[in-house]
């Protein structure tokens, strides 16, 4: 007998198990089978069908969820790590003009407002980098769990197919 907690393809598997292991009709392709217990599993699968629909909607649904999230933390992410290089770059050309204005160190000034400028660009290009691979990597990530959500989807549709078909 079958048990709520049991998939819809346990269920058909415990169906084909029963019809293989069937006492054979003479002089027929016809088997015998206890017409209660297969009625209880049918009806069984028919119950769980719509657990399963239920639970595949939540899947697409947390699935909509995290990409949103994952959307939202890139970005959020990327504008943080604008903000800190426009900051770094701001402060980098603001102590430079500083060391240019003292006459009598000019030169060293403009040498170290040019290394400075570089470095904050640097760090702004690394920060920017940083961020797109973080951000990549948060895709990624979605983009596997959102095809093994469809997988799922995919199969559950093709078993509900051919129960259709069985049905016709």
């Amino acid at each position: 007998m079958t048990d709520r907690g049991e998939s819809l393809l346990e269920i058909l598997e415990e169906i084909t198990l029963t019809i293989e292991q069937a006492r054979n009709v003479p002089m027929s392709g016809a088997v015998l089978v206890n017409k209660t217990e297969m009625l209880d599993m049918l009806e069984a699968a028919r119950d769980i069908v719509p657990d399963q629909i239920v639970a595949a909607d939540s899947l697409l649904a947390d699935a909509d969820a995290l990409t949103a999230d994952a959307q939202e933390e890139a970005d959020l992410t990327r504008e943080r790590a604008r903000k800190d290089a426009e900051t770094i770059v701001a402060e980098a050309r603001e102590q430079a003009s500083r060391l240019v204005s003292q006459d009598s160190i000019t030169v060293a000034a403009n040498s170290q407002a040019t290394r400075i400028v570089d470095e904050a660009k640097s760090e702004a290009d690394r920060l920017i980098s940083g961020a797109n691979q973080y951000s990549e990597e948060i895709l990624l990530e979605l983009s596997q769990r959102l095809e093994d959500v469809l997988d799922q989807i995919a199969a559950g549709r093709q078993v509900l197919a051919e129960r259709l078909d069985e049905e016709n």
